[in-house]
């Protein structure tokens, strides 16, 4: 019975760290890449207005 105990509770610890391991490695590999593609993306668009507004036309 103790053999059982231990082996439930090594395999609750383990599902929770794999678990934790998938969302870290989600996190780093689809959610930070499309935050900075938004960033650069925003970045880009702030220069293209002043671009514009320094030539003075409108941007559409």
């Amino acid at each position: 019975m103790k053999s059982f105990k231990s082996g439930v509770i090594v395999g609750i610890i383990g599902s929770a760290l794999v678990a934790a391991a998938s969302a870290i490695s989600y996190r780093q590999t689809v959610i930070k890449p499309a935050q900075k593609a938004e960033e650069h993306h925003d970045e880009v668009s702030k220069q293209a207005i002043r671009r514009s507004i320094a030539a003075h036309q409108s941007r559409f």
